[in-house]
């Protein structure tokens, strides 16, 4: 199931190439019509600031809407970080996922579904309140990753089954990749019968250490089925436990032993 090494591997980066748009200040460099809104929503009415104090890494173009790779880094500066907010824009489920660092995080990549064409965000709240948002026009070339169906998950791994692993990277840091076998059904997707497959998903995610928690994560169908993670951290970490829930209320758990940290990069 380290299906986990996805596109987050090798090719992360080259697959991007999309490092932020160019962007500072306090005016949204997508100018998009919905943004007002959907910023008040989903952000509150702190300020917002476009600038370079978090940076989204996402593909420009996408054939493949049901995994897209997102990759955000978070500065020094903007530590330390209440709260992370993905967000597509023009899906019909808007918000992928949202993130409580409960220590210092340097980046988090996740994989989302993307219906259509679409700004994607990424938020950061610091310590001030001040939203930094950054954000990429993605070109989905193949649309209906939420609404059309999509994948299947993985057939060898049972509902539920967690797959960890760690990384020593560069400047003491530590990457922990987390994969979660799960469907991830959006409730608008259709069978081979035309019925609409009931919505079925990850709703939180909870990953602690024996230094005690590391993140918190409130999830939504949004995220591709065996939805992946990472965390890049500039500490070690001990015994890894992740835990779960799915809005059926069934939990899922998976501790690592200390010793299964590696060395690699990805």
């Amino acid at each position: 199931m380290i299906r986990l090494i996805l596109a987050f591997a090798g090719g992360i980066v080259a697959l991007a190439m999309a490092a932020n748009t160019a962007q500072s200040g306090d005016y949204d460099p997508m100018q998009s019509d919905l943004w007002a809104d959907m910023q008040t929503e989903f952000l509150g009415d702190g300020p917002i600031k476009y600038d370079s104090q978090v940076r989204l890494i996402v593909p420009r173009t996408v054939e493949d809407a049901f995994s897209v790779p997102v990759v955000v880094e978070l500065s020094d500066r903007v530590q330390p970080v209440e709260e992370v907010v993905v967000i597509a824009e023009n899906n019909p489920i808007q918000t992928a996922a949202r993130i409580t660092p409960r220590r210092a995080i340097r980046s988090v990549g996740l994989n989302i579904r993307l219906e259509q064409t679409t700004p994607v965000r990424a938020a950061a709240r610091d310590a001030d309140g001040v939203w930094h948002v950054a954000s990429v026009r993605v070109e989905v070339m193949n649309p209906g990753g939420c609404t059309a169906a999509g994948g299947t998950g993985v057939a060898d791994n049972p509902l539920g089954a967690i797959a960890m692993k760690r990384f020593r990277r560069p400047h003491d840091v530590t990457r922990l990749k987390v994969g979660i076998t799960h469907p991830m059904d959006t409730g608008l997707a259709p069978d081979d019968d035309g019925e609409i497959i009931p919505a079925y998903y990850l709703d939180t995610v909870t990953i602690a250490d024996d230094a005690g928690p590391i993140a918190d994560l409130v999830t939504s169908a949004a995220l591709a089925s065996d939805p992946n993670f990472y965390f890049d951290l500039p500490d070690s970490l001990q015994s890894v436990r992740v835990t779960a829930s799915d809005t059926k209320g069934l939990l899922f758990d998976a501790n690592e032993a200390s010793d299964r940290s590696a060395d690699g990069a990805i």
